[in-house]
């Protein structure tokens, strides 16, 4: 081991800490929030027309979204189990 590690073991290293995706683990394990950032896919389309993804177990609503598309979607409104959402980026269609 060098001198300038400040840990003795690399195999106990936190590898999140020095993840590039800090967005991913900053929404793994807590509730959503009004203001996060969330990439989902749409897996369905409500009676309105509007595309409905899911993350973490809770339906997110998104406007003027396509079935089958991957967007990057800013969280407007949490209800329980129900948020609301908008489109920032479109990053494809998903192909079967």
């Amino acid at each position: 081991m060098t001198k300038y590690r400040n840990y003795s073991n690399p195999y106990n290293v936190d590898v999140q800490r020095f993840s590039i995706y800090d967005s991913y683990k900053e929404h793994k394990g807590r509730e959503m929030q009004v203001g996060d950032e969330l990439v989902i896919s749409i897996k369905e389309m409500d009676s309105e027309g509007r595309g409905v993804g899911y993350h973490n177990n809770k339906k997110v609503i998104v406007p003027r979204a396509v079935l089958g598309e991957k967007v990057r979607v800013l969280i407007k409104k949490v209800d329980g189990n129900l948020a609301y959402a908008s489109v920032i980026e479109r990053l494809g269609i998903q192909r079967k």
